[in-house]
């Protein structure tokens, strides 16, 4: 005998019987597991107001004065142009500033970065007097005056606004000297002379100098430094070095004890000695007296004089008989001035006071012609 339920397909009443337990349960789920729709943060809120002034506002970076500038568009006349905005407080990119009777929140604003920003600005009317305390953030819209009643340093309205800063000032070298000099071959470095570079937005910032200083070639130089801020400003400052050629020290003698006269044993003079002392001082700044005094000490004669006086420490010897260690007297040395050298020989002489001060080798047949002198003889 054939069972009727071998051919039924129970099937479809197991997923009818799913369905009907399913919708069952979902009457008895929990409150927790149910979705739940926050509600939009403050801040979303305020990303929703529309603009209040729809044009970018322009801001100098750095210059707190622009914050009067976001007060007088939302607070028109109600706030004078005389008054400074103080800053009370600042953390991160919010920062509460006084102006007057009224506080402003300003939020999402960096008065240092050079951009575009949407900044939130809450206003509150601070009554003159009263213990300043926190109010509610009341949202509204851009064009309400917002007095709902409540006592005027009670109210807070939010506007958002943009604004684009911009930085225009460029950074401030400061050098110590504008100008200088220093002596051939002195030590020199052009950071020296270097101060500071300011910005009024980045603080104090790198720089770069450029110097020509060649401090062992006399000659005028220029040292320049330059810096630039983050928004691309760029300044400039210059020192002008002057490096002056090293006077060679002048080496002399007080004669004045002994002018026009001479000290010391004039026999045996030594003329190698003379003409030595005379070349050892080539290079120096002198004149004439002082080379022959200078080289005559050398060889234990002490005199000083005018060019003729010399004549008298010895005798008069032809150009065919001098030699070196001899003085040469000239009646004109080639100035319209007499003039005394040291022979070296071969021709030649070292004379002082060459082109005014130097004491150089040359030429022994110059001016009026040499008289030669023997020292001792």
């Amino acid at each position: 005998m054939t069972n009727r339920n071998d051919n039924v397909n129970y099937k479809p009443m197991f997923l009818l019987s799913a369905m009907f337990m399913g919708i069952i349960g979902s009457g008895f789920m929990s409150k927790e597991e149910a979705p739940l729709h926050s509600a939009p943060s403050i801040f979303q809120q305020k990303q929703a107001l529309k603009y209040y002034v729809e044009d970018p506002i322009e801001i100098v970076a750095g210059d707190i004065t622009s914050i009067h500038k976001i007060a007088s568009i939302i607070l028109k006349d109600e706030v004078s142009a005389m008054i400074t905005p103080e800053l009370k407080s600042a953390e991160g990119l919010t920062s509460v500033y006084q102006i007057g009777d009224y506080e402003l929140t300003i939020e999402n604003f960096d008065l240092k970065k050079s951009k575009e920003q949407d900044i939130f600005v809450s206003v509150r009317k601070v009554a003159v007097g009263a213990t300043a305390k926190e109010d509610l953030l009341v949202l509204t819209s851009m064009h309400d005056t917002q007095e709902s009643g409540t006592k005027a340093n009670e109210v807070v309205s939010t506007y958002k606004l943009k604004v684009a800063v911009s930085d225009t000032t460029a950074p401030v070298i400061s050098v110590v000297l504008d100008e200088d000099v220093i002596t051939e071959g002195d030590d020199f470095d052009a950071e020296d002379y270097f101060e500071s570079a300011i910005d009024d937005v980045d603080g104090e910032i790198a720089h770069e100098t450029e110097s020509d200083v060649d401090n062992y070639t006399p000659g005028v130089y220029t040292v320049t430094y330059r810096a630039k801020d983050n928004a691309g400003n760029e300044s400039s400052a210059s020192v002008t070095i002057t490096v002056e050629e090293k006077e060679e020290p002048v080496q002399s003698f007080d004669y004045s004890s002994y002018y026009g006269g001479y000290y010391g044993n004039l026999s045996g003079v030594s003329s190698s000695a003379i003409a030595s002392a005379a070349l050892a001082q080539v290079g120096l700044s002198q004149d004439c007296t002082v080379l022959a005094s200078n080289a005559l000490a050398a060889a234990g004669v002490s005199y000083h004089g005018w060019p003729a006086g010399y004549m008298s420490l010895g005798s008069i010897v032809s150009g065919a008989e001098a030699q070196p260690g001899d003085l040469i007297y000239y009646a004109d040395g080639g100035m319209g001035m007499s003039h005394i050298a040291v022979y070296i020989g071969g021709g030649q002489a070292v004379h002082g006071g060459w082109n005014g001060s130097s004491t150089v080798v040359a030429g022994a047949y110059i001016g009026s012609g040499p008289v030669f002198i023997r020292v001792g003889q």
